[in-house]
This record gives structure tokens, sequence and C-alpha cells, in this order.
């Protein structure tokens, strides 16, 4: 007898909550890197200009924001995985793409948690001073509610903001290759492969 755990592991689409989880990760990610640039680009001019101020504090506080989210999703998303693995590959696919796959997945998944998690120690390691003044960290438009997870220490000093600020762009840059990776090898299934990777990963397929 087929148990309901039993059929949601064997299906070959993903559960409705990975589909949220997935399609929802995309949206964010879309608001906040173009977030991020918008307020790395403002941070200087702000200090002269008013107006630049209260964009540079809007484009923080939706990055941080969302960084915050994304690192909490990363976590369920690996709390599901575990929970529910993801659905067999078809058996058609050669047999170097299933490693491939999974590690491609694996390596998307280590990332939405370790982007975030750079930005958060980088403005915890960023010391207040009278140079750039207080040290924000948004989450929505509160200011300092979730803690500094690191050592403040001046913005000069190489063990602290300047080190997880280039490892935060670095790993920006890894997901976005990495990504593009996936979304291209997405598009190719679908249209050249034709198989039923993409469908079943779709928000209003059914399951089989």
């Amino acid at each position: 007898m087929n148990t309901p755990g039993l059929a949601r592991r064997t299906t070959d689409h993903w559960s409705s909550a990975q589909k949220a989880i997935h399609w929802l990760t995309i949206c964010a990610i879309t608001v906040t890197v173009p977030a991020g640039f918008l307020m790395s680009y403002t941070f200087g001019p702000s200090f002269h200009d008013a107006d630049i101020l209260k964009l540079h504090i809007l484009a923080s506080q939706i990055h941080h924001t969302v960084g915050f989210l994304l690192l909490a999703t990363g976590f369920i998303w690996l709390l599901r995985k575990v929970s529910m693995p993801r659905p067999p590959l078809p058996q058609s696919l050669p047999r170097w793409q299933k490693p491939a796959a999974m590690a491609a997945q694996g390596l998307l998944l280590l990332l939405l948690i370790l982007i975030p998690w750079s930005g958060w120690t980088a403005l915890s390691a960023l010391a207040d001073s009278a140079a750039y003044g207080p040290t924000h960290m948004w989450f929505f438009s509160t200011d300092r509610l979730l803690p500094r997870i690191w050592t403040p220490l001046s913005a000069t000093d190489p063990r602290g903001y300047g080190r997880f600020a280039k490892l935060h762009i670095w790993l920006l840059i890894i997901g976005a290759a990495v990504v593009t990776l996936h979304i291209g090898a997405a598009l190719w299934h679908h249209f050249i492969g034709r198989d039923n990777l993409l469908r079943r990963m779709w928000p209003l397929t059914e399951k089989h």
C-alpha cells in the first residue's frame, strides 16, 4: 500500500511548497540585486543630497530585508530538501547530467545561504564611525532589529568589512554565473531536449 508520504516522494513533479520556494526566491533575487547596486551607487552622494539619502535608505532597506529573508529561505529550502528529496531525474538523461544537476542544485542552495550571510557579516564587522556614521542593518523599516554576528572593527581594518564585502561580491558573481547556467540548462531541456524537467517545476503543472 502506498502512503501519502511515499506518493509525494515518487512523483515526477516538485511539491507545491518546493515550487513556491523556488519561484519566490527568483522574485526576491530580481528585487534585492538591483537594490544592492543602487544602495552602493548612492552611498557617497547620500552625504551631500537629502533626496539621494532617502533613496539610499530605501534601497538599503529593500536590499537588507530581502537578503535576510533569502537567508531564512535558504535554511527552509535545506530542511525541505532533507525531508522531501527531489523528484527522480528522467532515465533518458545522459549519465553525466545527473550528477551535474545534483551538484548545481547543491551549489545554488549553498550560495543562497552564503551570499546573504556574507552581507550580514560585512555589515556586522563595520563599526560606527564619525566619517561614515552609524552602520545600518535594516529589517523592513527597523534598524538593528537583528544582531551583529561579527565583532565591529574600523572600516580600514583588513579583518573586517572590506574582507567580507569582497567575499559578498565574489559570491554574487559566482551565483550569477551558476544561475545563468541553471537557466540556460532549463531552457535547453525544454526547447531542445523536450523533456519534463522545466514543466515539473512550473507552478500550474499537475503532479503525475
